[in-house]
């Protein structure tokens, strides 16, 4: 009889290997056998540990939206939320915002795959897909869109989307699409070490700078109302 720990084993190694499998080929490519295979084990512990393979996809999506479930960014702001009554406290709420996003997108506790099967679960119209984009990109965006609500005081949806779509992207398209990189460098290969020094810091002047558009837009629009009245 396997232990808990044996048994706990067992089911990460069949999620990761699912993981890896399903952001490689597509979801619906990959079989069964091809995940018992990939981790070393019988097909049918698949069944007993998950009850077949929509039972793993929803284990494989539980585990790449660990990160995000607690909504760490959106209590971020929350707790910081009086920090918004001045130009220097938005500026650094929204800075720790990105780099928040980014510690999630990246983090060393999950591997790259994560992504790119989100990714993948997102374009499906399933219950289990919007349940991914709840405990992801909802819940991340949520928090960029409240933001920009608070700063701006426009109440306009799809501007508040724009907007934070526009600050977060870099991140998510690498992330999604490490591949594309790799072929636009000219010397090709790998990036440096650095590079997502670099990518933080122009994701986090970029969110400085559209910050900066807010206030200056909403101070615009309180002169218009002010001389109007």
């Amino acid at each position: 009889m396997k232990t808990y720990a044996n048994t706990e084993l067992t089911r990460k190694a069949l999620i990761m290997a699912a993981g890896e499998l399903f952001s490689e080929h597509g979801i619906n490519a990959v079989t069964v056998r091809q995940i018992a295979k990939k981790a070393k084990e019988n097909f049918g512990v698949i069944h007993y540990h998950f009850g077949g393979k929509d039972g793993l996809i929803e284990a494989v999506m539980d585990f790449a939206t660990e990160l995000w479930k607690p909504n760490p960014i959106g209590r971020f702001l929350e707790e910081h939320r009086y920090f918004l009554n001045k130009p220097n406290g938005q500026n650094t709420v929204i800075a720790r915002m990105v780099e928040m996003f980014m510690e999630i997108v990246f983090s060393p506790e999950k591997p790259s795959w994560c992504c790119t099967f989100m990714f993948q679960l997102s374009q499906r119209d399933l219950e289990i897909s919007r349940k991914a984009f709840d405990a992801t990109a909802g819940f991340g965006l949520k928090a960029f869109i409240d933001f920009y609500y608070t700063v701006s005081g426009d109440n306009d949806f799809e501007r508040a989307y724009n907007w934070s779509t526009a600050i977060v992207a870099p991140l998510a398209l690498y992330a999604l699409n490490k591949n594309g990189f790799k072929r636009l460098r000219p010397e090709g290969g790998e990036p440096s070490d650095k590079f997502l020094s670099k990518l933080k810091a122009s994701c986090i002047h970029c969110a400085l700078s559209a910050t900066q558009f807010l206030r200056k837009r909403k101070e615009i629009f309180r002169r218009k109302s002010m001389n109007f009245n």
